[in-house]
């Protein structure tokens, strides 16, 4: 029986029906979740929550029939580049941060945004509502205050979940009961030793993730670099080297004692406006900790395979002390042009227009709790040379 070092309400807030990462799935959609999974929603529990996303199914139906009808044809003639730039790292470790740092260098980059990745499927024809959508969200993100609002840079998964119907490992926040259902979708590797992923099942995430690219890179315009930014690519570097020949990637890590306190803290704001199925504190400790297993492992034996110029691994703690000084060393690194003229003067506004954000104060772990951490994530302290105290 697995020790449970961590205090997460489960129960919290059943006829919730904000913030949901379905608010944007169409009816297809939503009725390829249920066909797959009904055995293990919990109807009567959740059913304000149920409702509602059958309502909005009903209401993204017809943005993305507009889509198909007034983009759909410009859309497919879209050439994606090959050169997207992802951020990836644990949750938790400052990919956000970073996203909103690169993104103020607007000539360069294009990036998805909350509106685009909440509604993928109708997002093009529909963004003159995206102020109004405002109703559906808070203006903060519930588990760190940072800014939330249509417009702020997303991660690019939340969109691909929605349009796979839970082909992703982001699936767990709806199903955290059946968890391990899911792991199979970080690596996306049919020959897989303990998780192997169908091939139809990794058709089904390709094929949304691709159409969903096309659509940004549509919008954004051939002439821009996609900067696409999800935690779980940190798994997945083979496949989407495989897929876009040119990308680079930067990965971004923390300590793991600061990660898994607010990895738990997010669990606690916020998992539960996600759920369809009742679950334990343990389910969440562990989907936390496998998920810190899975995405480690997997990133630093597939980093190993990138050529230098592909890759920059950088510190939270260096982003968040000086960002310009972090971000010009990464430019250098990749041979970026124009970091002095355009992005620094956006990074100093940018920088200080968070002077007032506060970030979350955590008490400290438990010995307990820091046992648990440094036995599952001891990879992550040896690989990456952080200090584990002796609990």
């Amino acid at each position: 029986a697995m020790t449970v070092v961590i205090d997460v309400d489960v129960t919290r807030g059943r006829m919730s029906v904000k913030n949901h990462p379905l608010s944007g799935v169409t009816a297809p959609q939503w009725f390829g979740i249920i066909r797959r999974h009904w055995r293990s929603i919990d109807v009567l529990t959740f059913a304000p929550r149920l409702m509602f996303l059958t309502m909005m199914s009903v209401i993204n139906s017809i943005g993305a029939m507009a889509d198909y009808v007034f983009y759909g044809r410009a859309v497919r003639r879209t050439v994606i580049r090959d050169d997207p730039v992802f951020i990836v790292g644990h949750p938790r470790t400052g990919t956000t941060h970073l996203h909103n740092v690169l993104s103020q260098d607007v000539n360069r980059f294009g990036v998805a945004t909350t509106f685009d990745v909440g509604f993928p499927s109708g997002f093009l024809s529909t963004r003159r509502c995206a102020p109004a959508l405002g109703m559906l969200m808070d203006s903060t993100r519930p588990m760190d205050n940072m800014r939330l609002a249509h417009d702020t840079p997303q991660e690019d998964e939340v969109a691909t979940n929605q349009m796979s119907s839970c082909a992703s490992p982001y699936a767990p926040l709806l199903f955290m009961r059946d968890e391990a259902h899911f792991r199979k979708f970080y690596e996306l590797d049919e020959t897989h030793e303990e998780y192997p992923c169908e091939r139809e099942e990794i058709e089904r995430w390709r094929s949304s993730f691709m159409w969903f690219v096309r659509k940004l890179q549509y919008k954004h315009g051939e002439g821009k670099r996609l900067l696409l930014k999800s935690p779980v690519h940190a798994a997945r570097i083979r496949v989407l080297a495989k897929m876009f020949p040119n990308a680079q990637f930067i990965f971004i890590s923390r300590h793991p004692y600061d990660v898994f306190k607010s990895a738990v803290n997010m669990a606690d704001t916020y998992y539960w406006q996600c759920y369809f199925q009742r679950c334990t504190v343990a389910d969440v400790q562990e989907f936390i900790l496998k998920q810190g297993e899975i995405l480690h492992d997997a990133y630093v034996r597939d980093a190993k395979t990138l050529p230098k110029h592909t890759l920059y691994e950088m510190r939270f703690d260096a982003l968040d002390a000086d960002p310009v000084k972090a971000i010009s060393a990464l430019y250098d690194h990749f041979g970026w042009s124009d970091f002095e003229t355009t992005v620094a003067p956006a990074l100093r506004t940018y920088s200080q227009s968070l002077e007032n954000f506060k970030k979350n104060s955590f008490s400290k772990l438990s010995d307990d709790a820091k046992r648990v951490v440094n036995a599952r994530w001891k990879n992550w302290f040896v690989d990456l040379k952080y200090d584990a105290d002796d609990a």
